[in-house]
């Protein structure tokens, strides 16, 4: 009997959704944890009682009614968890914070003491394929192009990194993704090109926290890549013909922007391919530009990335590669 897949993701994940019936289709299941409701919709117990006998695991999710042990399930699929929310009844915040941070360290034990199953991704490898500086340094050693790039808090040096590159200059965070005013207003914080006169403008404030500049490339088309396991599937995304999207395609609903197949180049798919097994990756995302040229440059990885909406824009069968992957490894 083949065992299900363990899915660690959140309730709305349509990729485990669409993974989950080509799954189905070649004998395959999953049982799925959705970490956001986890704290009302499972019980659960991970204990050691004989120190020389293995932990024992028993997770009851309440919604599937399904029953998971260590030994129900080999290969773990960690998608996209979100953090768990409080019980309703509980309503102070400080309460709320202290059971969100039980849960987090709970599951990263959990992820560690699980690691000898076979995972897609590893949850360690993620974390450590996830810092955007090293990664730059893995694809200059790959032989890719990147952008020149400052991180700094000093105003004066952002100044000549500015003239460096001729005020021909990106901003972006290392991380942060925006914020939401007053529970109605929602900020994004995107890719921005700047000039000399917006970098004036707003210089005092680099002091304020690490400053992400790169030089500014021009783009013919940008390029999703997604790899699973040894296939190299690559979306071009036609930012360029529109406006809001030439310095960051995400500033709009992806589904409004062209998106086409692409060919990848051998070597480049091979330096992609080489990154992944640098950091023992059997999945990842990277964001590339196609400059007018034909040069290209790599942007980043993201080792967990989206993908689902290419596969509805191209017709890329990612889900299908997803579920024979999951079944095979």
């Amino acid at each position: 009997m083949i065992k299900p897949i363990l899915v660690i993701t959140d309730k709305c994940d349509v990729h485990a959704d669409f993974v989950t019936i080509e799954l189905r289709k070649i004998g395959g299941d999953i049982v799925r944890m959705n970490t956001q409701d986890m704290g009302f919709n499972s019980d659960f117990t991970l204990g050691k009682l004989d120190l020389a006998e293995p932990w024992q695991l028993q997770f009851h999710f309440k919604d599937s009614d399904k029953t998971v042990t260590s030994d129900s399930f080999d290969t773990i699929w960690y998608r996209k968890p979100e953090p768990v929310e409080p019980d309703q009844s509980i309503t102070e915040e400080h309460a709320q914070v202290f059971v969100k941070e039980e849960y987090s360290y709970f599951l990263r034990s959990f992820y560690n003491l699980y690691s000898h199953k076979t995972w897609v991704n590893p949850f360690w490898n993620l974390k450590h394929a996830s810092q955007k500086l090293p990664n730059l340094e893995l694809a200059v050693k790959l032989g890719l192009k990147v952008p020149k790039t400052l991180i700094t808090n000093n105003p004066e040096v952002a100044r000549e990194f500015g003239e460096h590159c001729h005020w021909n200059l990106l901003v972006k965070t290392f991380h942060f993704s925006g914020f939401v005013v007053n529970q109605t207003e929602a900020w994004h914080c995107f890719a921005k090109r700047i000039d000399k006169e917006q970098f004036i403008q707003f210089a005092e404030t680099i002091n304020f926290a690490p400053t992400f500049l790169q030089q500014y490339i021009d783009k013919s088309i940008e390029l999703r890549v997604t790899i699973i396991g040894e296939e190299v599937f690559t979306a071009a995304i036609h930012s360029q013909e529109i406006e809001k999207t030439k310095s960051d395609w995400r500033a709009i609903d992806s589904y409004q922007i062209k998106h086409t197949v692409y060919d990848l180049p051998v070597d480049i798919a091979q330096k992609l391919l080489a990154f992944n097994r640098h950091y023992s990756l059997v999945f990842s995302t990277f964001d590339l530009i196609l400059t007018p040229e034909g040069e290209y440059y790599f942007l980043e990885c993201n080792p967990n990335g989206q993908w689902y909406w290419i596969e509805e824009l191209t017709q890329i069968p990612m889900a299908k590669t997803m579920a024979k992957l999951l079944m095979s490894i």
